[in-house]
């Protein structure tokens, strides 16, 4: 069970860099949610000929290699849009791996760089392979430029900046299943609540009219890739500067549920928790 912590301002993650159009969502801390001693700014991608390679992905966890990874995540009806980016041992370099289905087109991608410098290279991408079902074939080339990635200031022991009342226990590493780390754990009939506020990339505050909740039951697929079915969706207002959710878990059968939050026309925030049954 996670400890319990008290939902206040000093512990709001903030959706970082939604002023613009296609600014993408994180905590505060550039991931830090997902763990609490790490901090890496997000990896933008532009310029890739393979045009669904192109996006801003958050840091998502550290690999058991050492090599921090990053994650874009963006689905909707009828279709699927990932973006990878880690070290991989196969081609003992980076790799930037993307998939776009819409079916009946499926597309994948993937871009490699080798190099073991510590975080994702900015230049010196090559594509190795494209595979393309059922839609336009397109070409690879230019290679893609990458941005951001690097280390930021990490926070203090016991520090944590999630977006949930609760997170894990100090000194205790939070497991990754699937895709996601795994940020709390709920029994079945308690309330899953958190907050989150908007800022733009400087921290100052963003006017914006509600943020968007989803919430999904997760299956854990093989791959790359996980099942999620939608529950419900609901609009966060903004009270005392912030949004406030709560989920009641009453009914839940046990195992991985999502929660996403996100602001119109912007990119979103993936969180993952755990539901397990009452303890006897």
């Amino acid at each position: 069970m996670g400890s319990r912590r008290k939902l206040g301002v000093g512990w709001l993650a903030v959706l970082v860099g939604v002023a613009v159009a296609g600014a993408a969502l994180a905590a505060l801390g550039n991931g830090a949610d997902r763990c609490p001693e790490c901090c890496y700014r997000d990896v933008t991608i532009t310029g890739a000929g393979v045009w669904w390679a192109n996006g801003t992905l958050a840091y998502d966890r550290t690999q058991d290699s050492g090599y921090p990874h990053f994650l874009y995540i963006n689905e909707g009806p009828g279709f699927t849009h990932h973006i990878y980016v880690w070290w991989n041992p196969y081609y003992s370099g980076w790799q930037v791996y993307a998939v776009y289905n819409e079916l009946p087109c499926q597309r994948n991608a993937t871009y490699v760089n080798l190099s073991d410098s510590p975080t994702p290279p900015h230049t010196g991408w090559v594509l190795v392979e494209v595979d393309i079902t059922n839609c336009p074939v397109v070409s690879g080339l230019p290679a893609p430029r990458l941005s951001g990635g690097e280390p930021c200031a990490k926070l203090g022991p016991g520090a944590s900046a999630g977006f949930l009342d609760r997170g894990w226990p100090e000194g205790e590493e939070p497991p990754v299943v699937g895709e996601l780390v795994v940020s709390a754990t709920y029994e079945v009939g308690e309330m899953i609540t958190g907050c989150c506020a908007v800022a733009d990339s400087s921290g100052g505050p963003v006017a914006i009219s509600y943020v968007t909740m989803t919430w999904y039951a997760v299956t854990i697929g093989e791959d790359f890739f996980d099942i999620r079915e939608p529950i419900d969706s609901r609009l966060l207002y903004e009270e005392d500067g912030a949004f406030c959710f709560s989920i009641p878990t009453e009914g839940f059968e046990p195992g991985y549920y999502d929660i996403r939050l996100g602001v119109p026309l912007q990119d979103q925030q993936w969180i993952r928790v755990e539901v397990v049954a009452q303890a006897e």
